[in-house]
Parts: C-alpha cells; sequence; structure tokens
C-alpha cells in the first residue's frame, strides 16, 4: 500500500514506477490509467484473459489506437501462473540474467 497525498492518478504513477511487472486482472477506468502508465514507462505488462475490463481489452485497444514505441512488452494469458511465468521470464531476458 503506497499512501502519497496525490490521489488515485499520482498514485497510480508512484505504484507503477515501482513496479517491476504489472498485472492486469479484470480493471475499469482506474486499471486503464495504470495501464497507459506501464505501456509509457516500458513495463513489462501482464494480461490475465478471461477476468473481464482492461485485461480483456488492453491488447485491442494497442492494436486499434495509435501508440508509440516505448518498449514495453504486453504479454496475456488466460492462465495466472503460466502469466507469471512468462512476465518473470521476459524481465529476466531485459536483465540479462536466467529466467
Amino acid at each position: 500500500m503506497i499512501y502519497s497525498g496525490f490521489g488515485f492518478k499520482g498514485r497510480n504513477v508512484i505504484a507503477v514506477r515501482s513496479a517491476d511487472i504489472v498485472i492486469l486482472v479484470c480493471g475499469g477506468i482506474g486499471t486503464l490509467n495504470e495501464f497507459t502508465i506501464a505501456y509509457d514507462e516500458g513495463k513489462v505488462i501482464g494480461l490475465l484473459q478471461g477476468t473481464g475490463g482492461v485485461a480483456d481489452l488492453a491488447q485491442t485497444l494497442l492494436d486499434t489506437l495509435p501508440v508509440r514505441s516505448t518498449g514495453a512488452v504486453v504479454i496475456a494469458d488466460p492462465d495466472p501462473e503460466q502469466l507469471i511465468d512468462r512476465c518473470i521470464a521476459r524481465l529476466c531476458e531485459r536483465r540479462g540474467g536466467p529466467a
């Protein structure tokens, strides 16, 4: 839990910048805000498919809207364990270490 005093939007920036991996499960407009911050920050982003909301729509948004390359990696998977494993492996690849 991060107490920032900056409200939801300010807290989202701090939370995302503090994370190595951002995982989206379901989610509404606040999760969409976190997703866009994570994308802009070039994070590894996991989408747990089949949970609804932003987790199911984020890839469609990236495929539909004009987006600039930020180095973000978006991984979608309906299996939570596989999603976590894939995200960690990708983060390790980025850092040049073993998964």
